[in-house]
């Protein structure tokens, strides 16, 4: 594998993190019992485990994105990023059961066409 494909692995990696992360703050913020004041999200927060995981996924996605990042120029490796977007889509609609109409499903197409033409312009 070169490098350059290792790199953009390593970028899929950190923004699936990424968007499970959010997801996590999702369910956490679902579950709040103590009201929209900042010391009660706080204090609901850091009771959560929803919240500690996805402290914990971003913190492994910063790690996994810093590697990537000495793996691929940043005007690849920034761009191939926004399929964080489709990540969150995607899990959104799996986990939260939200719904994705027919308009964001052709924007995500939009996005996973910019990202693989960004992609491919080395190999």
């Amino acid at each position: 594998m070169s490098q350059y494909t290792f790199g953009l692995l390593l970028v899929f990696i950190a923004v699936f993190l990424e968007a499970l992360g959010q997801t996590c703050f999702k369910f956490s913020a679902n579950a709040n019992t103590h009201g929209a004041h900042p010391a009660g999200v706080i204090r609901s927060a850091f009771s959560n485990h929803w919240t500690i995981t996805g402290i914990a996924c971003f913190l492994t996605e910063a790690t996994v994105w810093t590697i990537a990042l000495k793996k691929l120029p940043l005007n690849v490796a920034f761009p191939a990023g926004s399929i964080c977007f489709v990540f969150v889509a995607i899990l959104s609609f799996l986990l939260l059961k939200e719904r994705v109409g027919k308009r964001r499903w052709f924007g995500i197409a939009l996005i996973l066409a910019g990202v693989v033409l960004v992609s491919i312009q080395s190999f």
